[in-house]
């Protein structure tokens, strides 16, 4: 039986780690080509080498999503191997910057806001432009872009993060809206905390176990639990959904939690050191 993605290609970035890698995985076992897109080469270079051995097709290409002339590059590349971007998945993302760094506008570092809009909305803004145009030219696609939760309630001490974040959940459905006409599909995922790589040394701490149960219903997520939305996006299954704006989040968004989860973190971090 054919693959729910068989012969189509994706470009997957932030592909080295996290729901990146997880989305890469399942999109090349349903028989897409992947196109792993990553800051770091050698983080994709492993993916690529897991996935070949597990029979799929993948390709490792580095990229900084920042520089609109390497994410040009990268779908140049792409159409040339492959022929054509049937789906771009856009996650790369910088966790130690935003943990680390971010904090109420009051405070913030006005560098630290710059590369956070940067990355975050102007690196959503290069990729959706070069792979969007990609996908007119050929007739369709399906754009698959990663939000969080954080963008859909307020999280006192992310005030740049939550900018730039919701800015790609407005994004989202203007962009919908506009590429809809050539058969482009754009969706966004919000996901909550992920128990991504470099996640795991906060959620490992026994200490954070009480901060985790406040702001969650269910047990956070695995990114490979986020892999198979991604998946129904970029399928066939979800051709009449565009313009959606997604939590996948243990609940996170269906109650109140009164704590500062930046402070917690934050003390979590500052009694391991």
């Amino acid at each position: 039986m054919a693959g729910r993605l068989q012969g189509r290609t994706a470009i997957v970035t932030g592909a080295g780690s996290g729901i990146g890698r997880a989305t890469a995985v399942a999109y090349a076992a349903e028989g897409a080509n992947v196109v792993l897109a990553e800051l770091v080469p050698e983080r994709a270079e492993r993916i690529a080498a897991d996935i070949a051995v597990a029979g799929g097709v993948a390709v490792a290409e580095p990229v900084d999503v920042t520089d609109a002339d390497a994410v040009e590059r990268l779908v140049v590349a792409t159409v040339a191997r492959f022929g054509a971007v049937d789906v771009l998945v856009h996650s790369a993302a910088n966790v130690p910057l935003v943990n680390d760094h971010d904090a109420r506008l009051t405070e913030l570092d006005p560098e630290v806001w710059f590369k956070i809009i940067d990355l975050f909305l102007n690196g959503t803004f290069h990729v959706c432009r070069f792979a969007g145009r990609q996908m007119i030219a050929q007739g369709g696609g399906s754009i698959v872009l990663v939000a969080t939760t954080d963008a859909l309630v307020g999280v006192a001490g992310l005030d740049a993060y939550t900018a730039a974040k919701g800015g790609v959940v407005a994004l989202t459905r203007s962009f919908a809206a506009g590429m809809a006409p050539d058969g482009v599909r754009v969706n966004a995922i919000c996901p909550s905390f992920v128990s991504t790589e470099p996640q795991k040394e906060w959620l490992e701490d026994p200490a954070s176990q009480e901060t985790i149960d406040r702001l969650h219903l269910l047990p956070i997520a695995t990114p490979e639990q986020i892999a198979p939305l991604a998946l129904y996006l970029a399928s066939d299954e979800s051709a009449v959904m565009t313009g959606t704006v997604l939590p996948v989040d243990s609940g996170y968004t269906a109650f109140k939690a009164n704590l500062d989860v930046m402070g917690a973190m934050r003390v979590g971090q500052d009694q391991s050191s």
